[in-house]
C-alpha cells in the first residue's frame, strides 16, 4: 500500500468536510491590523477508516487521523496556492494524479475503488481480530506568523502492520505573505556548493557528527534537503528519517545560524530574495 496515497485519502476527506466547517478562527496578523477577519482558518479533525484485500486474500484494516489548523483566509484573501502547498507537502506529490480517483472513491463509498490496483474496502469500525492493523496521523500546524512569512509545520507518522517499526516525517511550508506563494528552497539558495559545507558544520555543531555517521552517497556530496523553515534570520535544513542518517538518529534539523558565517558567504549562500527573508540585507 502508498504510504502517501493513504495520506491523500485521509487529507481530502478533512479537506472535503471542511466546507461544512463553519467554526474558523481568526487572526490578526501585524500591530497594524485592525479588522479581525484578515486571517481565517479552520480548526479540522477527522478520522477515515478502510481495508484492503491484498493479493493473498488477508485483510488489512487502516487507522487514519487527520488535524489541522486550516488556512481559508489569508489577509483579506483566499489563500489556495497555501493550500495546494499544504496539500502537496501531506502527500509529498507535485502532481497529485491520483486526485481524482481519491474523490471517487470519498463520494462514493460503497463500493469498490481500484487505486493502483489495489482494492480499498470503506469501514465503520477497525476489526484487529481479523486482520492487522495499521495507522497513520497527520497534524497540520501553524508555526509561526510574521509580517512577511507565514510557517506551516506539517507532522505525519504510519505504523504499517507487521513493520519493524513506524515512520515519521516533519515537512514545512513557508509562505510569502507579500508574493502570496510558497517559497521553494531554490528561490533562497544561490550557492549550492557552499550550503552543502554550511549544513555540514551546522550538524557537525548540533549533534556532533561526522561525515562517518551519516549517508553519504558515493559522490560524496552530502544530499541536499528537501524540506526547510525560515526563523528569524536563521534557516533550518531539515532531513527526513533515513534521508541522511540511521533511524535511531532519527530527523535531522540542521540551523544555519549567520553570525558562523563571514558576511561574503552569507551573501554568495542566499539569492537577493532570500536575503530578504532572513532579514539579511544590509
Amino acid at each position: 500500500m502508498n504510504k502517501y496515497l493513504i495520506l491523500s485519502i485521509l487529507a481530502v476527506t478533512a479537506l472535503l468536510s471542511c466546507g461544512n466547517n463553519d467554526k474558523g478562527t481568526a487572526v490578526n496578523n501585524g500591530n497594524k491590523a485592525t479588522d479581525s477577519t484578515l486571517c481565517q482558518f479552520n480548526n479540522i479533525d477527522a478520522e477515515k477508516m478502510f481495508a484492503y484485500v491484498d493479493d493473498e486474500g488477508d485483510t488489512l484494516y487502516f487507522d487514519n487521523t487527520f488535524s489541522a489548523f486550516w488556512p481559508q483566509i489569508i489577509n483579506g484573501k483566499p489563500c489556495p496556492e497555501l493550500q495546494k502547498a499544504l496539500f502537496c507537502a501531506m502527500t509529498d506529490s507535485g502532481g497529485l494524479n491520483q486526485l481524482d480517483k481519491v474523490i471517487d472513491f470519498l463520494l462514493d463509498p460503497s463500493n469498490y475503488t481500484e487505486i493502483d490496483g489495489e482494492r480499498l474496502i470503506p469501514t465503520n469500525a477497525v476489526k484487529q481480530d481479523e486482520g492487522q492493523l495499521s495507522t497513520s496521523e497527520v497534524d497540520v500546524i501553524m508555526q509561526s506568523m510574521t509580517d512577511r512569512l507565514l510557517i506551516y509545520h506539517l507532522g505525519t507518522s504510519s505504523y504499517m502492520a507487521g513493520a519493524a517499526h513506524g515512520i515519521y516525517a516533519n515537512n514545512y511550508v513557508t509562505y510569502d505573505l507579500k508574493t502570496e506563494k510558497a517559497v521553494a528552497f531554490e528561490d533562497v539558495i544561490a550557492d549550492t556548493t557552499l550550503l552543502r559545507d554550511v549544513i555540514y558544520k551546522a550538524i557537525k555543531n548540533t549533534y556532533d557528527y561526522t561525515k562517518d555517521d551519516l549517508f553519504i552517497p558515493d559522490n560524496g556530496l552530502l544530499p541536499l534537503p528537501r524540506d526547510f523553515f525560515i526563523e528569524g534570520t536563521v534557516l533550518h535544513a531539515v532531513y527526513q528519517v533515513y534521508e541522511i542518517a540511521s533511524y535511531a538518529q532519527g530527523a535531522i534539523d540542521a540551523p544555519i545560524y549567520p553570525y558562523l558565517l563571514k558576511p561574503e558567504e552569507i551573501k554568495q549562500l542566499y539569492t537577493p530574495y532570500g536575503l530578504e527573508l532572513l532579514d539579511l540585507t544590509e
